[in-house]
């Protein structure tokens, strides 16, 4: 049902036109998106927000983004891409009032998908504890709620683990300080608080791209 939920919420917002020599060009009203980031000024999930990227069609990897920007009539700004491919939308009452157009760039060979996504506002990188997890993983869940509406709290699934991205489509392993190890393939693996174990640790072989929530029973 979560799944669901956020499809829609992204079909909603989501237009697009083909641009045949440079870009494929996606264009949103800065409102829309306004209403699904601002939970990032909310209390109770400070390590935590709602983030935006785009993903290949087929691949389900990471878009690169050439340019955003927003405008309207004759004021015009450029929006920051972090190193992750987020586009940094600003979060601005003002903003809002004025509903400017959002405009995003992807490579024209590409088809891209908008992607809006739970994710922690800082990497992980090198040992990482248990307590560290377990504090994120509420938070994860209340703004799946949130994003999710009225009903949300009874069909959002728990969130069981985190969802670990690595840039370059690492191949390599996350060692857990109780001797287990799993792998990560693609640049991506999935752990939970059991993996870890009360106490222990987990080692990353180098900074996360993206910090995901893991939900098992939604896939």
């Amino acid at each position: 049902m979560n799944k669901v939920t956020l499809t829609l919420i992204s079909a909603a917002l989501l237009s697009a036109v083909s641009l045949p020599i440079q870009a494929q060009e996606y264009m949103f009203t800065y409102s829309k998106l306004y209403s699904h980031m601002k939970q990032n000024a909310e209390e109770g999930h400070n390590d935590v927000k709602v983030g935006f990227f785009f993903l290949d069609a087929d691949s389900k990897q990471l878009c690169k983004i050439e340019k955003a920007w927003m405008e309207k009539e004759e004021h015009y700004e450029d929006i920051a891409i972090s190193p992750a491919q987020e586009v940094i939308v600003p979060l601005d009452s003002h903003l809002r009032q004025a509903n400017p157009l959002v405009f995003v760039d992807t490579p024209q060979d590409q088809q891209c998908d908008f992607s809006m996504v739970v994710m922690t506002k800082e990497p992980l990188s090198g040992e990482v504890s248990y307590a560290q997890v377990e504090s994120l993983l509420p938070q994860m869940h209340t703004i799946l709620e949130k994003l999710g509406g009225m009903f949300a709290r009874w069909f959002t699934p728990e969130v069981e683990g985190l969802t670990l991205e690595f840039a370059n489509r690492l191949n390599s392993t996350v060692r857990f300080s109780n001797g287990q190890e799993k792998e990560i393939v693609d640049g991506k693996v999935q752990i939970t608080l059991e993996d870890i174990g009360a106490g222990g640790t987990l080692h990353l072989p180098q900074e996360t791209l993206r910090v995901l929530p893991y939900l098992s029973k939604a896939n």
